[in-house]
């Protein structure tokens, strides 16, 4: 049964079923990708992409690793060179990709901001208007009078249209109440880009083990 794993070595330097000429042919690779064709590209064909110059970069360092048990020289540094700078080009058109769709974000939320902090001021000045004649109604008394009337009318106009702005303002403040947040698919650490990886952050010194302070020699 096929579990994957043959295909490490299936078209490589040890694969026995195959030629030397199509070892040799097989070992003849390209150009690694362009950002200028990956920025073209969306976001699932990068997916696939990524994993195909994965798989391409575990079997050629199983190639490397064999290569250093039999203490043979290995040729194929530049493939090896060449997936790697796709790969890491692969993540910067995507982060580029990621800080424009942030600053995009941004800026609709700012528009959403200053049309919300309008209606807010002109449903505080609803509310205090809406005091005022409350009060005035309250103490004119039960009596009728064209003024209790007039007030009474332009206190449910205001009810309405502080209802309105009520309405209105609900998406507004759910908008703009939400944190701004990278994609999950962009918060991952990429363990596969070249070069060491430290997990200790050594560039806060706050958080350093250990602070070497400077000695003088009397």
């Amino acid at each position: 049964p096929r579990r994957g794993v043959e295909e490490f070595w299936q078209g490589g330097a040890r694969d026995p079923a195959i030629s030397a000429s199509s070892k040799m042919s097989n070992a003849v690779s390209g150009d690694p990708w362009p950002a200028v064709l990956l920025r073209m590209k969306s976001f699932e064909d990068m997916h696939k992409l990524w994993y195909v110059l994965l798989k391409e970069k575990n079997f050629l360092l199983g190639e490397q690793h064999e290569a250093k048990q039999q203490r043979i020289r290995w040729k194929h540094h530049g493939r090896l060179k060449k997936v790697k700078l796709s790969m890491k080009r692969i993540l910067t058109v995507i982060t580029r990709r990621e800080i424009h769709q942030q600053a995009l974000r941004a800026k609709a939320i700012l528009g959403k901001q200053e049309q919300r902090e309008e209606l807010e001021t002109q449903r505080f000045h609803h509310e205090e208007s809406m005091k005022v004649l409350s009060h005035k109604i309250r103490q004119a008394g039960p009596r009728d009078s064209i003024a209790t009337g007039a007030w009474k009318s332009t206190l449910q106009k205001y009810e309405a249209d502080h209802a309105k702005l009520l309405m209105e303002l609900a998406p507004l403040r759910r908008d703009t109440m939400q944190m701004l947040s990278a994609d999950w698919r962009y918060s991952r650490r990429y363990s596969d880009l070249p070069g060491a990886q430290r997990w200790r952050k050594e560039w806060v010194r706050a958080l350093q083990d250990r602070v070497w302070k400077p000695v003088r020699m009397h």
